[in-house]
């Protein structure tokens, strides 16, 4: 509100020509900050009316701010009132935010804010006003005042962010405390982790790593800087609207799919590099797989809290389907080489991070033990997060040996004959020696 009210609502010429001086800071512009029971109240001061001599026409005009009870978007009608007449307003799916007496953390007019000039919508202009004041001063609360479609998990009582209509506003709670604060971090700090490191391994010089492997592990890369980059963009702007909540919810699990998709490519490819049918068959699976889980992720009750277990089914089913080509690889090379060369310890780790993540998830532990302790910390979602980072790095070192494996061991020709060079030595020096040779 510091430059908005700076440069949105400004002080008329004959105050100026009184010379008056206004200071920023002050808490004397409004009476919001005092709150009396569930009301708060805010003086906006209107001054663009011109008289014959030059002079402006000054009205105040007094608005209260209350929260309504049903939840329902109700905005009163606000028109120009008369001076100290006093205007109910109801603000929608506002919390009551406490009886204490804070300082704003905005800067505003000494004594006054002042509507635009040469505007006539003075409903829109006092709403626009509230908002920015309620925006600024907002604080966390319990999850009984949520509007519906922020009521995500009953059992952090406590510490939720109001609606924020701006995404200036959700963006800067990124620096407040609350529930979803660890949620923010924890994806942000991994988005920009795989982002280094996509970079430090793409940009590699060619003598290193060819450009072959480089796109192979490009899926991987955009798979896992989208999910976290998404979760991330969704955890901080879910409290702006219930439109803006459900795009970036449908964007997360998106992100979600891409991931999955991402990582399976890269150890398919290698596992079966000398094998093209197999490797299109299961990449071709993995893709379909992937896009049904997205379009799932598109129909709008499935980000709803009841669709929880649903949700991680999904894609936990989708994680599952590594089975199958582990099993092939199984039948076809033994135990011993899908461990030394598939990376199967590790796979089997990155699977157990990833189930272990999505069964916290759904069964909401702690909290669930704990309701009202793990409001901020170490709550079920958090978890959720770091397991799927750690799953994700684990993943990424497991595929870095499978690709370093495959590649010392050369072409494909020269991979087959070292298999099986031995076997076919044998099988020619034998029918040399028993077919007889004939004039």
């Amino acid at each position: 509100m510091g430059s908005t009210s700076r440069d949105s609502y400004s002080v008329s010429d004959n105050k100026r020509a009184r010379g008056r001086k206004y200071k920023w800071g002050h808490r004397r512009a409004f009476s919001m900050p005092n709150s009396n029971g569930n009301r708060m109240s805010l003086s906006v001061i209107d001054d663009d009316e011109e008289m014959d001599d030059g002079l402006h026409k000054r009205h105040v005009v007094k608005y209260r701010i209350r929260h309504p009870s049903n939840r329902r978007l109700d905005m009163n009608s606000v028109l120009d009132g008369a001076a100290d007449d006093l205007i109910e307003i109801k603000l929608p799916e506002l919390a009551f935010v406490g009886h204490d007496d804070n300082e704003l953390e905005i800067e505003i007019n000494e004594e006054e804010v002042i509507h635009p000039p040469g505007t006539s919508d003075s409903t829109k202009n006092v709403r626009t006003v509230v908002k920015r004041f309620w925006e600024a001063r907002w604080k966390v609360t319990n999850f009984e005042f949520l509007p519906e479609w922020l009521q995500d998990n009953e059992y952090l009582r406590t510490g939720h962010r109001p609606p924020l209509s701006s995404f200036s506003s959700c963006f800067k709670s990124i620096f407040s405390l609350h529930t979803e604060t660890g949620n923010i971090w924890t994806h942000m700090y991994g988005c920009v982790a795989f982002i280094g490191v996509a970079f430090w391994f793409l940009f590699q010089p060619s003598s290193l790593i060819q450009w072959q492997e480089k796109l192979v592990f490009s899926s991987f890369f955009i798979g896992a800087i989208s999910c976290l980059g998404l979760s991330f963009a969704f955890h901080t702007v879910q409290c702006h609207s219930p439109g803006v909540g459900k795009l970036f919810s449908k964007l997360d699990y998106t992100g979600i799919s891409f991931l999955i998709i991402g990582s399976f490519i890269p150890w398919i490819y290698y596992g079966f590099a000398c094998r093209p049918q197999p490797m299109i068959v299961y990449m071709s699976m993995i893709v379909i797989l992937g896009l049904a889980a997205i379009i799932v992720s598109l129909w709008d009750k499935f980000a709803e809290p009841k669709f929880r277990p649903l949700r991680a089914g999904v894609f936990v089913a989708m994680g599952l389907s590594s089975i199958v080509p582990a099993i092939h690889f199984l039948v076809t090379d033994g135990l011993k080489v899908l461990i030394e060369e598939a990376s199967l310890l590790w796979l089997l780790l990155m699977g157990v991070l990833y189930l272990t993540g999505a069964g916290i998830y759904t069964s909401r532990v702690p909290e669930r033990w704990f309701p009202g302790k793990c409001d901020l910390w170490f709550q079920s979602h958090q978890l959720f997060h770091m397991f799927v980072v750690a799953a994700a790095f684990v993943h990424f070192h497991g595929i870095t040996l499978v690709a370093k494996k495959r590649l010392e061991q050369g072409s494909c020709s020269e991979q087959l004959l070292e298999r099986y060079g031995f076997f076919i030595v044998n099988i020619v020096a034998f029918l040399c020696t028993s077919v007889p040779l004939t004039n």
